[in-house]
Protein backbone atom coordinates (compact mmCIF):
# COMPACT_ATOMS: atom_id res chain seq x y z
CA UNK A 1 0.00 0.00 0.00
CA UNK A 2 3.11 2.17 0.97
CA UNK A 3 4.44 2.11 -2.53
CA UNK A 4 1.14 2.68 -4.08
CA UNK A 5 1.33 6.07 -2.49
CA UNK A 6 5.11 6.44 -3.40
CA UNK A 7 4.48 6.10 -6.65
CA UNK A 8 1.37 8.61 -6.99
CA UNK A 9 3.03 11.75 -4.87
CA UNK A 10 5.65 11.05 -7.87
CA UNK A 11 3.22 10.88 -11.07
CA UNK A 12 1.62 13.89 -9.07
CA UNK A 13 4.60 16.54 -8.59
CA UNK A 14 5.60 14.85 -12.69
CA UNK A 15 2.53 15.98 -13.70
CA UNK A 16 1.87 19.20 -11.72
CA UNK A 17 5.60 20.69 -11.63
CA UNK A 18 6.52 23.64 -13.80
CA UNK A 19 2.31 24.82 -14.15
CA UNK A 20 2.94 28.15 -15.66
CA UNK A 21 5.54 26.38 -18.36
CA UNK A 22 2.60 24.05 -19.26
CA UNK A 23 -0.21 26.35 -19.00
CA UNK A 24 1.04 29.55 -20.80
CA UNK A 25 4.22 28.33 -22.60
CA UNK A 26 7.52 30.51 -23.07
CA UNK A 27 6.02 33.12 -24.97
CA UNK A 28 3.19 35.51 -25.25
CA UNK A 29 1.61 37.09 -28.42
CA UNK A 30 1.67 40.70 -28.55
CA UNK A 31 -0.12 43.03 -30.78
CA UNK A 32 1.50 46.12 -32.26
CA UNK A 33 0.10 49.09 -34.20
CA UNK A 34 1.44 52.61 -35.80
CA UNK A 35 0.03 54.76 -37.96
CA UNK A 36 1.54 54.60 -41.38
CA UNK A 37 0.61 54.17 -44.58
CA UNK A 38 0.45 50.80 -45.95
CA UNK A 39 2.44 51.09 -48.99
CA UNK A 40 5.42 51.79 -46.85
CA UNK A 41 7.82 48.86 -46.14
CA UNK A 42 8.05 48.54 -42.56
CA UNK A 43 10.83 46.73 -40.19
CA UNK A 44 10.00 45.78 -36.96
CA UNK A 45 12.82 44.54 -34.53
CA UNK A 46 11.60 42.74 -31.04
CA UNK A 47 14.96 42.17 -29.10
CA UNK A 48 17.06 39.72 -31.51
CA UNK A 49 13.79 38.96 -34.22
CA UNK A 50 13.58 41.24 -37.70
CA UNK A 51 10.75 41.12 -39.24
CA UNK A 52 10.95 42.86 -42.63
CA UNK A 53 7.67 44.02 -44.90
CA UNK A 54 5.35 44.15 -41.90
CA UNK A 55 1.70 46.14 -42.07
CA UNK A 56 -0.15 47.20 -39.20
CA UNK A 57 -1.74 46.33 -37.04
CA UNK A 58 1.02 43.11 -36.46
CA UNK A 59 0.71 40.17 -33.84
CA UNK A 60 4.58 38.60 -32.75
CA UNK A 61 5.71 36.40 -30.54
CA UNK A 62 7.30 37.68 -27.76
CA UNK A 63 9.54 35.41 -25.26
CA UNK A 64 8.49 35.91 -21.35
CA UNK A 65 11.71 35.68 -19.80
CA UNK A 66 13.08 38.24 -16.71
CA UNK A 67 14.80 40.81 -18.81
CA UNK A 68 12.32 43.65 -20.14
CA UNK A 69 12.15 43.35 -24.43
CA UNK A 70 12.62 46.00 -26.68
CA UNK A 71 10.31 46.56 -30.09
CA UNK A 72 11.83 48.62 -32.31
CA UNK A 73 9.87 50.30 -35.47
CA UNK A 74 11.83 51.45 -38.69
CA UNK A 75 10.62 52.87 -41.56
CA UNK A 76 11.91 54.70 -44.66
CA UNK A 77 11.29 58.54 -44.23
CA UNK A 78 9.84 58.27 -40.63
CA UNK A 79 12.38 58.76 -37.32
CA UNK A 80 12.72 54.90 -35.82
CA UNK A 81 10.14 54.40 -32.53
CA UNK A 82 10.99 51.92 -29.88
CA UNK A 83 8.83 50.84 -26.89
CA UNK A 84 9.78 49.05 -23.37
CA UNK A 85 8.23 46.03 -22.75
CA UNK A 86 7.86 45.27 -19.43
CA UNK A 87 6.92 42.42 -17.71
CA UNK A 88 5.83 40.63 -14.19
CA UNK A 89 5.27 37.80 -12.05
CA UNK A 90 2.64 35.30 -13.54
CA UNK A 91 1.09 34.12 -10.95
CA UNK A 92 0.33 30.75 -12.61
CA UNK A 93 3.55 29.86 -11.43
CA UNK A 94 2.43 29.65 -7.75
CA UNK A 95 0.41 26.57 -8.47
CA UNK A 96 3.60 24.72 -8.23
CA UNK A 97 3.60 25.47 -4.34
CA UNK A 98 0.22 22.55 -4.70
CA UNK A 99 2.99 19.67 -5.80
CA UNK A 100 4.41 19.53 -2.27
CA UNK A 101 7.74 18.78 -2.69
CA UNK A 102 7.99 19.01 -6.34
CA UNK A 103 7.61 22.77 -5.86
CA UNK A 104 11.12 23.98 -6.26
CA UNK A 105 11.51 21.70 -9.37
CA UNK A 106 8.03 23.26 -10.75
CA UNK A 107 9.40 26.51 -9.74
CA UNK A 108 13.45 25.84 -11.31
CA UNK A 109 11.32 24.87 -14.94
CA UNK A 110 9.33 27.68 -14.97
CA UNK A 111 12.15 30.31 -14.10
CA UNK A 112 14.48 28.42 -16.70
CA UNK A 113 11.56 28.93 -19.12
CA UNK A 114 10.99 32.17 -18.75
CA UNK A 115 7.63 31.50 -17.90
CA UNK A 116 7.38 32.77 -14.73
CA UNK A 117 7.05 36.06 -16.04
CA UNK A 118 4.16 37.25 -18.21
CA UNK A 119 3.86 40.78 -20.16
CA UNK A 120 2.29 43.65 -18.38
CA UNK A 121 0.59 44.22 -21.30
CA UNK A 122 0.00 42.54 -24.44
CA UNK A 123 -0.69 45.57 -26.85
CA UNK A 124 1.62 48.20 -28.10
CA UNK A 125 0.78 51.60 -29.85
CA UNK A 126 4.27 53.40 -31.88
CA UNK A 127 3.98 56.84 -32.55
CA UNK A 128 6.03 57.59 -35.45
CA UNK A 129 6.79 61.49 -37.01
CA UNK A 130 7.98 62.06 -40.30
CA UNK A 131 11.58 62.68 -40.71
Amino acid sequence: MKVKHVIFSIVAVVLFSSCATMFNGPTEKVLFNAAIPKDKPATLIVDDMVYYNITFPCIVSVDRGFASSVATLKVDGYKSSSVLIKKTFNYTSLLNILTGGGFLVGFGVDAASGSMMKLKHTSYDFYVEKE
